[in-house]
């Protein structure tokens, strides 16, 4: 027996006026996902335990059957990982986020969609400007980069994520407790770095969101995690964009799968070039994006017991508060994803599918929710009953609800 695990950042809503009342789920047209799903079973299941903060390290930890707490060392390590980059005894790895900032807030916690090469640049002023030696920038993409810091113990500090501060005062949410000062010296330094820099002032000619602003958080140090395959019996492949989820693969030894043979992220035309890209540019990167993945995910089938294929487009389109977006995310990943999955795997006995949002994300509050998301399971083993399409409302209705997230692994093996 084969299984396919899909997480899908943002897939999980609540009913919106601008759908008309319907979540975005509810409102895309997914012929796939539907197939998929009135074939199989619906429930609902707790991707992180109670109590504790809805973030996406939490909920992945949860979602491969590890109870999380041990592993939550901040997500700046197992970005770091993602990178090749292995920290050394006392070295700590933060997120390095590029933000735009307006009377004292987090106005837009991407920075307007920096280029990679317009990152490269910022990043480089940066690296100029603070010579310290036990700082280290490590080059990222568009406006995620991270920092490493030796020498100082972090343990006890307290930071929050930039995605949780918008359009609230910054100095209410900066790095608070041990070493905070190394980090809040940077932060304080770098608007003057940035604002002179000519990729933001080209930025503002073209009436975008300078990168004006820099903002630190999730800085974790190395934690052990034991090992996927020793711990379910499963040889398990990873298939993503995502930093974070790459950086859980390395640490817990599966194998991490770069979508087709592109780059991590592809780079726009030039540090210069105008980055709001028309809606069918970014609808066709997006196709592209959605079509390496689903042929990695096909290769590493014939290769692996358990394939992990992620996607993030959803959960982007919450964060920005954009319902319509949201929606037709979805529609693409179910009709280059999904559709041409189940015909290429058409007449298979032996796999089973799951689907499942790492959280709920809220287009209307722009943040992850605690709240349990719908999944859908379906293949051998999985019994339809109800013939329900995927939805939150159906998904509750079922019956089937999952409060121990780290049982979907138990399930996916053994079928509901």
């Amino acid at each position: 027996m084969r299984y396919l695990l899909v997480l899908i950042d943002g897939l999980a809503d609540t009913p919106l006026p601008a759908l008309g009342g319907k979540s975005p789920l509810e409102a895309s047209v997914t012929p796939g996902l539907d197939k998929i799903a009135t074939a199989g079973r619906l429930g609902t299941i707790r991707t992180v335990p109670r109590g504790q903060a809805p973030e996406t390290l939490a909920a992945l930890f949860t979602l491969l059957g590890y109870p999380p707490g041990p592993y939550l060392t901040g997500r700046g390590y197992y970005e770091a990982l993602a990178t090749g980059l292995m920290l050394a005894e006392g070295e700590w790895c933060f997120r390095l986020q590029f933000v735009t900032t307006a009377d004292g807030k987090v106005v837009d916690p991407r920075a307007g969609g920096l280029s990679e090469a317009e990152g490269r640049e910022l990043m480089r002023a940066l690296e100029q400007h603070f010579k310290q030696t036990r700082v280290r920038f490590v080059q990222g993409y568009g406006h995620n980069h991270l920092l490493v810091v030796e020498g100082v113990d972090f343990d006890g500090l307290t930071t929050v994520s930039p995605f949780n501060v918008v359009d609230l005062p910054q100095s209410d949410h900066r790095p608070e407790g041990p070493g905070a000062e190394v980090l809040l010296k940077l932060m304080d330094e770098a608007p003057s770095v940035l604002a002179r820099h000519e990729v933001n002032r080209v930025r503002v000619d073209l009436n975008q969101n300078p990168a004006n602003g820099i903002w630190l958080w999730g800085g974790g140090t190395m934690v052990e995690v034991p090992g996927f395959q020793k711990t379910f019996g499963l040889d398990a492949a990873v298939v993503s964009y995502s930093s974070l989820l790459r950086g859980v693969g390395v640490a817990t030894g599966i194998r991490v799968v770069t979508p087709g043979d592109s780059p991590l992220v592809p780079d726009p035309s030039g540090r210069l070039a105008k980055v709001d890209l028309t809606p069918a540019a970014k609808r066709t990167a997006t196709i592209d994006e959605i079509t390496r993945i689903r042929a990695s995910t096909l290769g590493a089938l014939a290769q692996h017991q358990l394939v992990i294929a992620h996607f993030s487009y959803p959960d982007d389109y919450s964060h920005q508060g954009d319902a319509q977006g949201k929606v037709k995310s979805i529609e693409l990943i179910d009709k280059h994803f999904f559709k041409p999955l189940l015909k290429e795997l058409e007449g298979t006995d032996d796999l089973r599918i799951t689907v499942t949002p790492t959280l709920m994300s809220r287009v209307e509050t722009r943040q992850h929710d605690e709240r349990p998301v719908p999944f859908v399971m379906w293949g051998p083993g999985v019994e339809s009953r109800a013939h329900l399409t995927l939805t939150e409302a159906n998904a509750e209705q079922s019956g089937i609800k999952v409060d121990d997230g780290t049982r979907l692994i138990d399930y996916i093996l053994n079928g509901l």
